[in-house]
């Protein structure tokens, strides 16, 4: 009876691979071709860099990731752009998707710990597990954010609502009460594939794609983007 036990543990072997399998395709892609183009976002981090800075990058890595196997091949993710303001500054946006489900501006945060906030909150609390870490105060990132669709919805002639997207991409929870636009990666994920893909014509994706193309940054270009900011601040 030996051998029955074999071939039943086989079966049971194969249902486990191909269920691992099928879930790993899932999560490299939602459509056969892997996702969409993604322009933007090749900046590394390096042992150089502050921690913050360092952190920051590895989140919009991440992010991006597995942000682009959300979409069709011709959906785009632009990555890491400055948009110029009347000041002769530049706003910083982290990710930008264009897809039939709309244009999501995205904000991406690579906090550690617990985070309590809601939307009308003017700051947001981490709250480190490490008691010898004092709890950190973090301007709102929706209402950053917010400033951020609204110069998109300018530099595309307020023609498309710009969606307000805020993502944890390494937390262990966040309590953001009220809020309808924080979200973690994966609960991102869930609630993108349930929008309705009839927002954009596909036929206008191309161009709105044109109009933003040109607002994605270099590397060099952010770098000098932040000293900019820091001398601003300091």
């Amino acid at each position: 009876m030996w051998w029955i036990a074999l071939v039943v543990g086989g079966f049971i072997a194969v249902a486990i691979i191909l269920i691992v399998l099928s879930n790993i395709k899932h999560d490299r892609g939602d459509y056969r071709d892997g996702g969409g183009k993604q322009v933007g976002g090749d900046n590394r981090s390096t042992f150089f860099m502050a921690a913050n800075d360092r952190a920051g990058v590895l989140g919009e890595q991440t992010a991006n990731y597995y942000l682009r196997p959300l979409l069709r091949s011709d959906e785009y993710l632009l990555a890491n752009l400055l948009v110029p303001l009347r000041s002769g500054y530049n706003a910083e946006i982290d990710a930008v998707i264009i897809s039939r489900k709309g244009i999501f501006c995205i904000e991406t945060k690579n906090w550690v710990g617990h985070i309590y906030g809601n939307d009308d909150s003017d700051f947001w609390i981490q709250h480190y597990d490490d008691p010898n870490m004092e709890d950190r105060n973090h301007k709102n990132p929706i209402r950053q954010n917010q400033s951020h669709c609204r110069i998109l919805e300018r530099k595309l002639r307020n023609r498309f609502k710009i969606n307000n997207i805020v993502i944890f991409v390494n937390v262990e929870d966040y309590e953001c009460d009220d809020t309808e636009y924080a979200f973690s990666l994966d609960a991102f994920r869930r609630y993108y594939r349930n929008l309705d893909d009839d927002y954009i014509d596909e036929r206008l994706l191309g161009a709105i794609y044109e109009t933003l193309l040109p607002f994605v940054a270099s590397q060099e270009q952010i770098n000098k983007h932040k000293k900019e900011m820091e001398n601003r601040y300091h």
